[in-house]
């Protein structure tokens, strides 16, 4: 019943490829599939706490360009903040939660990284200094779901950034082993194959030489390969099983990819994109 279930959902969805527009937005798309994806909402819910990420540190940057924030105050140009739609939580109960990260719980499964990194780092200052910390929390989070994709997910996009991470350090001329943080046994990997061309993480992640490769490249070029890395990822995932479970997870999570770059402007990308490839997002 669930493969058949799956079989007939599958078969209405859009067909999604990295060069094709979206015939909609991801936040539309879950609004019209809402029914046929009820039944994996918990797992749902962990792609899309992502975008929570992704709003908390939206958030913290505009705390560093306006000294009083709040959810509808403009940027600079008097424009108000733009949030990814698609999310666990809104945004106002965000700026809420990260006032008292513990009493201000959005949601009593709120993960408990969240909450740790918000009252370890207090002031907005320190938050977008350490927001890499917050993206590869989420993806360790993901590690330790029952769900086995996005456990599998979870390890790639941990071992990606923690590459990144890697590299940042090293061309800045820092102690890898006291500065480099992640994932412990990518960590070990990278620290005992830092001389290697592929930091010894080729049978894991088969693209770590290109991604190296790049990395002194445009950064949003850098960016758009990086997430057409994790695209094709989604689309080569479970070939063998084509109506699990699995197959819905990787193409929200291959829309979330795509939707995101129709979400960043020219101008408001590239700031982003830059902060990205600078280790502070």
């Amino acid at each position: 019943m669930v493969i058949r279930y799956n079989y007939y959902t599958i078969a209405s969805f859009p067909k999604l490829t990295w060069e094709s527009k979206l015939p909609m937005t991801l936040s539309e798309f879950m609004e019209d599939y809402s029914e046929q994806l009820e039944p994996i909402r918990d797992a749902l819910s962990d792609v899309l706490l992502l975008n929570d990420v992704k709003n908390l540190e939206i958030i913290v940057r505009s705390k560093l360009i306006d000294k009083l924030p709040k959810y509808l105050r403009g940027n600079t140009k008097g424009e108000p903040l733009q949030f990814y739609r698609a999310r666990y939580v809104e945004p106002e109960e965000l700026e809420h939660f990260i006032e008292d990260p513990f009493v201000n719980k959005p949601h009593p499964n709120y993960p408990d990284f969240l909450s740790e990194f918000f009252t370890i780092h207090k002031s907005p200052e320190e938050q977008y200094e350490h927001i890499e910390e917050l993206y590869i929390s989420y993806f360790r989070y993901l590690q330790t779901k029952e769900n086995r994709f996005l456990r599998y997910y979870g390890r790639i996009a941990t071992t990606i950034r923690t590459v990144l991470a890697a590299m940042r350090i090293m061309n800045a001329g820092l102690d890898l082993e006291t500065n480099l943080k992640g994932d412990p046994e990518i960590v070990q990997i990278i620290l005992e194959n830092r001389t290697n061309a592929d930091l010894g993480l080729k049978t894991i992640l088969p693209e770590v030489s290109q991604i190296i490769s790049l990395f002194d490249k445009d950064p949003i070029e850098l960016e758009h390969y990086l997430d057409k890395i994790r695209f094709d990822l989604m689309e080569q995932v479970g070939k063998e099983s084509p109506f699990g479970d699995h197959i819905i997870l990787s193409y929200l999570i291959a829309f979330q990819l795509r939707n995101r770059w129709n979400f960043l402007d020219k101008k408001a990308g590239e700031e982003i994109l830059n902060k990205i490839v600078e280790g502070k997002i």
